[in-house]
């Protein structure tokens, strides 16, 4: 009976919401187009080294290039998951070696800056709006449940991410405000507007876009589609109208869904080829092909895989093109990709170990390795 109540209860707020998407006060005709896959630049690169080795569990790191070339990645940190300790941390890469890692903002500043009580932080994500200023949003939760008591904060920094503005919540739902996380990297759009991946976790679970505009407002709310209850759309723009969303499902495979109208409507999400054990996945362009990284088990040898593959059908099907193993008990997770000044793609992940403690990884991949073996030829 409960279980009815709630779900009743949850199907109530969605319809609320979804009124309130419609009466945005516009939405975005076009999306930006991203930054392209790198070039070849004469030599095959693949170099995966760890970033951080926590005494605990640091997780869901995302990064964004600065104006001098540096990479700053941001994710959270603490003792374990859900616990009060957890902070935003943030270190930078100059192109040699990372910088010593130092908390950003916890629980209290948190509070203190939204006027709301904040227990445990969670997923971040880091990006640069189109006023040219580096933007955190990231999950709190006060004290009411896990993942589902989850809301959406946001800060800014004016300095290039060496000092933060007291955070401020972002209003995503229209009753208590709680119920959306966040996982994929920001996608921005004409007129000012930025797209972020989110998903519902409340009672329901099911893929949004959610619509800020540059005053840090949420001025609408797009449902990706419920089918399977995937989370965390990771979206890649094809062109100024069209995107696909990939989500993670527990069901051993990848969802995709896609918009032809810079996301105000989405296809019904579908299985694709691309096997997937509950863990997001990245995904970029290389010309008309598309390239993912993705979490794979083998349940016959008991070991986690990182796997890169390439789609020729706007990822449909999925052909593997290299699987790096890790040791019994370990578990890379969590994969995070951007297009460096340098020429080569960067791929931040998690390795969970089987002692319980985190190494957050860094790697660096050429178009040339890529090419090498099997990926779209170096043009």
């Amino acid at each position: 009976m409960l279980q009815h109540l709630l779900a009743g209860f949850a199907a109530l707020l969605t319809l609320i919401a979804a009124g309130i998407s419609i009466r945005a006060p516009a939405w975005p005709t076009a999306l930006s187009m991203p930054e392209p896959a790198p070039a070849c630049i004469g030599h095959s690169v693949l170099d995966i080294k760890p970033l951080r080795e926590a005494k605990g569990f640091a997780h869901a790191a995302s990064a964004v290039f600065l104006r001098d070339g540096r990479l700053r990645a941001v994710w959270y940190e603490g003792s374990n998951e859900l616990k009060s300790d957890v902070r935003i941390w943030t270190a930078t890469f100059d192109g040699t070696r990372w910088s010593g890692a130092r908390p950003v903002l916890g629980p209290d500043e948190t509070t203190a800056g939204t006027g709301y009580y904040v227990q445990k932080l969670g997923n971040s994500i880091i990006f640069r709006d189109q006023n040219g200023e580096l933007v955190i949003v990231f999950a709190g939760i006060g004290s009411i449940g896990g993942w589902d008591g989850v809301s959406l904060k946001i800060t800014r920094s004016l300095d290039e991410g060496e000092s933060w503005l007291p955070p401020q919540s972002l209003t995503t739902t229209a009753i208590f405000n709680f119920g959306t996380n966040v996982r994929g990297p920001a996608v921005p759009a004409a007129g000012n507007f930025t797209l972020i991946p989110t998903y519902h976790s409340f009672v329901l679970h099911f893929p949004e876009v959610v619509l800020l505009d540059n005053r840090d407002r949420v001025v609408g709310k797009r449902r990706i589609g419920v089918a399977f209850r995937g989370i965390q759309p990771f979206i890649t723009v094809l062109n100024e109208h069209r995107a696909i969303a990939f989500m993670r499902v527990n069901e051993g495979f990848t969802l995709e869904a896609k918009t032809d109208d810079a996301g105000w409507s989405w296809t019904e999400p579908v299985q694709t080829t691309s096997p997937n054990q509950d863990t997001p996945v990245v995904v970029a362009r290389i010309g008309d092909d598309l390239f993912m990284i993705s979490s794979y088990y083998d349940s016959s040898m008991d070991r986690w895989s990182l796997i890169f593959a390439i789609s020729t059908d706007e990822g449909q099907s999925w052909r593997t093109i290299y699987a790096r193993q890790y040791g019994i008990g370990d578990f890379p997770k969590y994969p995070w990709l951007t297009v460096g000044t340098d020429g080569l793609f960067h791929l931040l992940f998690t390795v969970v170990q089987s002692d319980g403690n985190s190494k957050l990884m860094h790697g660096r991949i050429s178009r040339d390795w890529i090419a090498e073996h099997g990926g779209p030829a170096c043009p």
